[in-house]
């Protein structure tokens, strides 16, 4: 096991690998997988795994990692709803209850697939009949999980458990494949991993939203051609994170992700941040030719993401509102700022010159995201330590601080279609 994994494994993993190193040496002797996927699964019902089990996907050596997980509930108070006094504790009791059985039944459908196999605390391994999937089935319901981590945790379980499995090579590929419940997984999911080049760190698959509601579909589409949008955006000003951040289209490799110490334990963004992390670790690389279907859903069980934009666009349809976004303009001045960079060591000593490269108005937001901190860190530094450190520092997070900073002050939302017509680029 290299370094990297008895590190993550020994100091940073869930406990959950603990239970999984604790009974290793009881795991089946025909267990074993050529590829595996992650799954967190908050309300929802069987319908991904009947799916994936009737897909051509199963009927390899393939191991389905299902987090059905729940949120710690800490008082009534969160289920409020408008009732009469009377009836709130019943009511709000009888959600509770209602929530629990639903992950209840989707744990039950999971170990009633197949053989169960492998049982220890929170972990039980089923051998599915007729195919050759397998299930690891993790409990995150009994003992719910934080709502401040969230999906964030409940990603970084799965992805814990399938990074030890793949150390001990009871996985054989090198990819932990990050979906969700709402993906329909292409056919050649799995073998469009094989030929990455050895520098890749992470995969993320081309996407398609779809739904049989009209309204949702559209409204979907919108918020993914803004997606596509702000990834164009970032092309065109030559950042270096350029790439989707969805964590149902993404892989990456297990000794990557251990050695930036996995998911971050957010409700929201963990996919961001992973992401955020992996990139300066490895190459990521873009799957145009595979395309994962994203069923359209509006949601509001996480703050921020996809289904709470898509329910943000439906009630501005409703008021007859556009949907805006970032303006063009931004990503220009991203594009001037990032190519200055070039040049920024020659005037390390003398920032004041080098702002009046610039447009004006860039300085400002350059210095209130800490960069003249990080300048005067980094002054001493030779010119390619320099340049290096800048591109790990000017990351996807500080390129975002930025553009808001930019936006709140010079540049308000437009929207979306104008931004579209008038931007100096096109979406992918």
């Amino acid at each position: 096991m290299s370094k990297a994994f008895n590190q993550y494994f020994s100091r940073y993993a869930e406990s959950e690998v603990d239970v999984l190193m604790q009974f290793e040496s009881l795991l089946p002797d025909d267990f074993s997988a050529s590829n595996v996927v992650v799954i967190p699964a908050y309300n929802e019902t069987s319908a991904f795994i009947e799916r994936f089990l009737a897909s051509s996907l199963s009927k390899t050596p393939v191991l389905m990692v299902v987090v059905i997980n729940e949120p710690i509930v800490e008082s009534l108070d969160e289920f409020l709803i408008e009732v009469s006094p009377d009836s709130l504790v019943a009511h709000s009791e009888n959600m509770l209850s209602q929530n629990y059985n639903k992950q209840q039944e989707l744990h039950n459908y999971s170990i009633s697939c197949g053989t169960v196999s492998w049982k220890h605390d929170n972990l039980t391994l089923v051998k599915v009949d007729d195919n050759q999937a397998w299930l690891l089935v993790v409990d995150r319901f009994t003992q719910g999980i934080d709502k401040e981590q969230g999906v964030g945790l409940a990603r970084k379980i799965g992805s814990d458990l399938s990074a030890y499995l793949i150390s001990i090579n009871k996985v054989k590929q090198q990819w932990i494949c990050s979906s969700d419940a709402d993906a329909y997984l292409p056919d050649d999911y799995f073998n469009a991993l094989l030929s990455r080049n050895k520098k890749t760190a992470v995969c993320c698959f081309n996407f398609m939203h779809s739904s049989e509601n009209e309204s949702v579909h559209q409204a979907n589409f919108l918020y993914e051609t803004a997606l596509r949008y702000y990834v164009a955006g970032l092309h065109y000003a030559n950042s270096p994170y350029a790439f989707f951040t969805i964590g149902s289209t993404l892989a990456f490799t297990a000794e990557v992700y251990a050695q930036a110490r996995g998911f971050p334990k957010r409700s929201a963004g963990e996919d961001f941040y992973l992401l955020n992390k992996l990139a300066k670790l490895g190459n990521v690389e873009f799957i145009e030719n595979v395309i994962i279907k994203l069923e359209a859903r509006t949601s509001q069980r996480v703050p921020f993401g996809t289904g709470p934009a898509v329910q943000k666009i439906l009630d501005l349809q409703k008021n007859n509102q556009d949907y805006c976004y970032y303006h063009p303009d931004l990503f220009t001045l991203l594009k001037s700022t990032l190519n200055s960079f070039s040049n920024l060591w020659d005037y390390r000593n003398d920032l004041t010159s080098w702002f009046q490269q610039l447009p004006t108005i860039i300085s400002p937001s350059l210095i209130e995201i800490g960069f003249e901190s990080f300048v005067d860190k980094q002054k001493c530094n030779s010119k390619k330590q320099f340049d290096k450190q800048l591109v790990v520092w000017f990351d996807a997070f500080k390129t975002l601080k930025f553009i808001h900073s930019l936006r709140a002050n010079h540049y308000q939302d437009i929207p979306l279609s104008l931004a579209l017509s008038t931007a100096p680029f096109k979406c992918q």
